[in-house]
């Protein structure tokens, strides 16, 4: 065991997990100050409206990225492209999909408003649509950070865009008491801010890699990243849908307000996925570097799967026992229907940190298509739930049909990882000697470098 894990280069995979955990948990705190400090300003009908504001730019975002930013990762980081490469065709597929983009919002906008955002005004929405642009140029540049595998600047610009939306928030809504329109003018600043820095911090990596952009070479790059990013991308759509079909199925079915509140029991839940976002951000380049010695990769996939699943256990029992004082603490009584969700949503999400580990090492073996086919079948399931239980039992409905779904894909990824893999699909989420030995080696660790 200790030879073959030594070779897996645990130590550095760790220290970039540790980074990237401590920036999630930074983003945390943010987003929860920003949570509560509109929850509260807003009451749950603002609150509700702001929501479906920033939900249109953020589908748009996810929606028209095209799987740009995972053909990033992947293409930097088993170095078949260069970063100059990359990052040329980054910027004009950027420019032709924001105009795409644009009128799509438009044509939404001026002909389904009242039918698909009933109880929102059309110049919040409209509002909301500065930031797609932005947006889904961030999402495109960041990915050549992790790409290179550059993670400490990678999580330093990650923080940027929701730090300054909290400063922004604290001044438009909480002292100048502009309400929603203050919300979602702190929302599209700070992303303007999260790109900027992002440029400046890009630009001396740009200069290091002094590739010639001949056409060609772009033009072959354009194919390649559309080639694998297509299905990827189509994957990503499903999964931004299967997480955002509960949110607007409730504004559809019931009301701003309880969308308002449904969407608290959300983003708490979804805190537990600090985790896995953290080892995912940082394995797909680690295995896609490995695409070409899978017996690393049979050892790395499933030992970090099983312990992601672990911990957020561990924190998914905590939060089901805290669930209803932490609410009634921090958002007031108004929002207490969200404990209910928020106890539905539980075992959704936690299944869900295991799949993402086995989804990136389905990617990184070059067959995102996999992860497609199974977000179709899972998308479908889930909105069907929805349409079935909202009308029914309300926010709890929503927060059972997403726990459906996401119960659904984690069976599905552990069947096709176990196919691809030769591994048994068990050793993703069973623990066994070696994980004891492992620990007790990381335990050694820290005491040798507390106690040296």
């Amino acid at each position: 065991m200790g030879p073959t894990i030594a070779k897996l280069n645990l130590m550095k995979l760790g220290k970039n997990i540790l980074g990237t955990l401590f920036r999630q948990a930074i983003g945390i705190v943010i987003g929860l100050g920003l949570s509560i400090l509109l929850a509260r300003s807003l009451g749950p009908m603002g609150n509700g409206q702001y929501a479906m504001g920033i939900l249109l730019p953020t589908m748009l975002a996810s929606f028209l990225n095209i799987g740009v930013s995972p053909a990033n990762v992947y293409f930097i980081a088993s170095k078949k492209i260069k970063l100059n490469s990359a990052f040329k065709t980054n910027l004009w597929l950027w420019f032709i999909l924001c105009i795409i983009g644009v009128l799509i919002a438009a044509l939404v906008l001026e002909t389904q408003s009242n039918t698909w955002f009933p109880g929102v005004p059309l110049s919040i929405l409209w509002l909301g649509i500065l930031a797609f642009p932005l947006s889904l140029l961030q999402a495109f540049l960041s990915s050549l950070f992790q790409g290179l595998q550059d993670f400490k600047n990678y999580n330093y610009v990650s923080l940027i865009t929701p730090g300054m939306t909290l400063l922004l928030a604290v001044f438009l809504v909480g002292i100048l008491k502009l309400g929603v329109f203050g919300a979602l003018l702190s929302f599209i600043i700070g992303n303007l801010c999260g790109l900027i820095t992002t440029l400046i911090i890009l630009k001396p990596h740009l200069k290091k890699d002094n590739e010639k952009h001949e056409n060609d070479v772009l033009k072959n790059y354009t194919k390649e990243c559309l080639g694998y990013g297509w299905k990827a991308h189509l994957s990503n759509i499903l999964a931004f849908v299967n997480y955002r079909a509960d949110l607007f199925l409730v504004n559809f079915f019931l009301t701003p307000a309880a969308t308002g509140i449904y969407l608290i029991a959300v983003q708490i839940a979804e805190k537990l996925w600090i985790l896995s976002q953290a080892v995912s951000t940082v394995l797909l380049p680690r295995l896609s570097e490995l695409h070409n010695d899978d017996e690393k990769r049979q050892q790395l996939t499933p030992l970090i799967a099983r312990w992601v699943l672990l911990v957020s256990a561990v924190g998914t029992l905590v939060l089901a026992l805290l669930a209803s004082p932490l609410i009634n603490l921090l958002y007031g009584s108004e929002f207490t229907p969200a404990v209910g969700a928020l106890l539905w949503l539980l075992p959704g999400i936690l299944v869900g940190s295991m799949s993402r580990i086995l989804a990136n090492d389905i990617a990184a073996r070059g067959r995102p298509e996999l992860n497609l086919y199974t977000s179709i079948l899972v998308v479908s399931v889930n909105i069907i739930c929805n349409i079935i239980l909202i009308p029914r039992l309300g926010i709890v409905g929503a927060a059972m049909a997403t726990t459906i779904a996401y119960g659904l894909n984690a069976v599905a990824k552990l069947w096709l990882y176990s196919h691809l893999s030769k591994n048994p699909w068990w050793k993703a989420i069973l623990f066994s000697s070696s994980d004891k030995l492992l620990f007790q080696e990381g335990i050694n660790t820290v005491k040798d470098s507390i106690f040296r």
